[in-house]
């Protein structure tokens, strides 16, 4: 009896536990800290374990507060027993709190959030990739570059943060540039040669879209050897040697060099600038690369002398002053904002949004005076006719005549509108490297709708695809605040309903392989006092480059039209001055600046002109990367290339 109540218990007992554990078991874990920048993504790799039976659901991710949210959606096959884990990459805005991951399936539901600890607005992400855990929290007393879209108002002048630093192991680092976006500065060491192919290429397209890449040197940096890596150095790595001292990093911060002996890299410059050098050999140089940079330390800035260097904040201050821009977030959310056409007036707050589409809707003059004349037919004319004629019995047959009439003038006036086919346009900004058919493309497309319905587009090779334009004020434009994706590539917005007469507007940005590349060597020199510029410029592309011209710190020097396949020519070219940089939207209004392809490059030179570069701005008319959608749609498009070019000549 007593056996038979045990067995009983112990059955009890296993089927209690079975029929308690969770069906899927999900854990979260963030890649970059929980300190994401505003504009930026804040990736998540979350793993799921099935615990019993198949499953096939959506695993949804969800960002956002104060009325604004993002989720992505993410259809899952799991197995019985398996495992699976998938990197998120939601983008955050100004008030995102809470990222909420839920995997939801028949028979089966898990939850988990993570909490954002702070949203970067001033303040900059800096990320370590190696196998250090520690050791550069001295960037937390380092004041980043200068915002000017943000200002002080006790002293306005613009804000300058601090940096948070993140640690990211080798094998967690994202492969995706998009989840790096919210990074200004990304610091390799020791471990980083683990990085694989689609981490590198990652890494670069991060950097072309103005990320700052620290590539420190030293005994352990095997990560040099990497061929995706040796592209992008302003140096040829040479081997290591043991040097003394380093003295004349101490003649560069004006104080006592680090004491002791250090290991550095040696190796000869083959582009961009060298900071500082001893002993003829490059201890720190730097290369422009797209709107970021790549900077070589011939040391490790981690490891003595340097962990110990009583003055290494003021080599870290030294040096962001010298090298680093602006986060890739804040470079696509600009680009997008001054596609959008939505501005801010500085001083009321006013939203408003420019629309340079082919629709002509009834003037607003139009519509009162006809209300007007509507409303004095109605009630005085009326009457007055009725009463003068003795037959008021009639109103109730001519005052609908009279409605009648009226909505068929108005009818006739909109009517076009109606009568309009599903339209889109789309913009595209390309950020590519001199010499490189690689190039990454920031999107807009705006729809006109003229009826309203419920539709499916489809994003080819997108690495982010968003709805609508809203801000923290509460203007949107576009359908909610409430953004839906369904991640994957293609990846997809199922179902968007939209109402009569209704603009829309979608933002992604992808990857292009060009069908050839821009290639160029310019030469910047001072005389008489006026800029000029010499070089070459080759158009390697199978179509025309109109309205092209090439910017520098010093001016302008236009082209015109650069045939396809063509090339030009420019001998002591002078400079036409850039015109001051407007910063007539640092009002405090604007979390996210609109800019221009061409006002984002003067921004780059007005904040770092010591890193010597030029900027090719264009029109095309290829590639043009819309949306897809079922129904048939006119399309018109606008491309602007940016194209980096390496600059010789006189210091800026």
């Amino acid at each position: 009896m007593r056996r038979w109540v045990f067995g009983l218990g112990m059955w009890g007992a296993l089927l209690s536990g079975v029929w308690g554990q969770a069906a899927v078991a999900i854990v979260a874990k963030p890649l970059l800290g929980t300190t994401p920048a505003a504009n930026g993504a804040f990736p998540i790799a979350v793993q799921l374990e099935s615990r019993q039976g198949n499953h096939q659901g959506v695993l949804s991710v969800s960002v956002g507060g104060m009325g604004n949210r993002r989720e992505y959606l993410y259809p899952i096959d799991l197995p019985a027993g398996s495992r699976k884990v998938v990197v998120a990459t939601p983008i955050v805005s100004r008030y995102g709190d809470t990222a909420t991951i839920r995997f939801t399936a028949r028979g089966a539901n898990a939850q988990t959030r993570l909490s954002i600890n702070r949203v970067l607005e001033v303040d900059q992400l800096a990320v370590v990739v190696g196998d250090a855990i520690g050791g550069l929290q001295v960037l937390k007393q380092v004041r980043s570059i200068r915002n000017p879209f943000q200002v002080d108002f006790h002293t306005n002048r613009p804000l300058r943060g601090v940096y948070e630093v993140a640690y990211c192991a080798p094998e967690l680092f994202p492969d995706q540039a998009i989840a790096l976006s919210g990074a200004q500065m990304i610091v390799l060491t020791s471990g980083a040669e683990r990085l694989r192919t689609e981490q590198w290429a990652a890494l670069r397209q991060w950097v072309m879209l103005g990320g700052t890449l620290i590539v420190s040197g030293g005994a352990g940096a095997v990560y040099l050897q990497s061929p995706a890596l040796r592209d992008l150095l302003p140096v040829a790595p040479q081997g290591t040697r043991e040097v003394a001292q380093l003295t004349a990093l101490g003649q560069w911060l004006g104080v006592r060099p680090p004491a002791g002996r250090a290991t550095i890299t040696q190796a000869q410059r083959i582009g961009g600038d060298a900071l500082l050098q001893q002993d003829g050999l490059p201890l720190i140089a730097a290369r422009p690369y797209g709107l970021g940079a790549v900077v070589f330390l011939a040391f490790n800035p981690l490891e003595r002398p340097l962990s110990d260097y009583d003055a290494r904040a003021r080599f870290w201050q030294t040096l962001v002053d010298a090298a680093t821009g602006y986060a890739p977030s804040f470079s696509i959310a600009a680009l997008h904002m001054g596609q959008s056409g939505v501005s801010r007036d500085p001083w009321s707050g006013q939203a408003t949004t420019t629309i340079t589409a082919d629709i002509d809707p009834p003037s607003v003059v139009l519509i009162i005076v006809l209300l007007s004349a509507y409303f004095m037919l109605v009630a005085p004319i009326n009457y007055w006719t009725l009463k003068r004629l003795r037959a008021l019995d009639w109103a109730w047959l001519t005052t609908p005549l009279i409605a009648l009439v009226f909505v068929g003038v108005l009818w006739r006036l909109a009517g076009d509108l109606y009568r309009k086919s599903l339209s889109s346009k789309v913009q595209t900004v390309l950020i590519a490297q001199a010499g490189s058919s690689d190039a990454y493309a920031v999107n807009s497309a705006l729809f006109f709708f003229p009826r309203a319905g419920v539709f499916d587009l489809q994003f080819d090779q997108s690495d982010m695809v968003e709805v609508g334009v809203s801000d923290d004020m509460g203007a949107n434009f576009g359908q909610t605040t409430i953004v839906r994706t369904i991640e994957g590539d293609p990846k997809r917005v199922d179902g968007y309903r939209v109402s009569n007469l209704s603009f829309q507007w979608f933002r992604y940005t992808r990857t292009v392989q060009l069908q050839g590349q821009v290639e160029g060597s310019l030469r910047l020199q001072q005389r008489n006092g006026q800029w000029v510029l010499s070089g070459a410029l080759r158009n390697r592309l199978p179509y025309e480059l109109r309205e092209a011209q090439i910017m520098t710190p010093h001016g302008v020097a236009d082209l015109g039209a650069i045939e396809p396949r063509g090339a030009r020519t420019l001998r002591s070219e002078s400079l036409i001055p850039l015109p001051p940089f407007n910063y007539s939207f640092t009002s405090g209004w604007d979390s996210v600046a609109a800019l221009s392809g061409e006002q984002l490059a003067q921004l780059l030179f007005t904040q770092r002109p010591e890193l010597r570069r030029a900027v090719l701005i264009a029109r095309a008319s290829e590639p043009v990367l819309p949306p897809e959608l079922r129904e048939a749609t006119e399309r018109s498009a606008e491309v602007v290339y940016m194209v980096s070019l390496p600059l010789e000549g006189d210091a800026p």
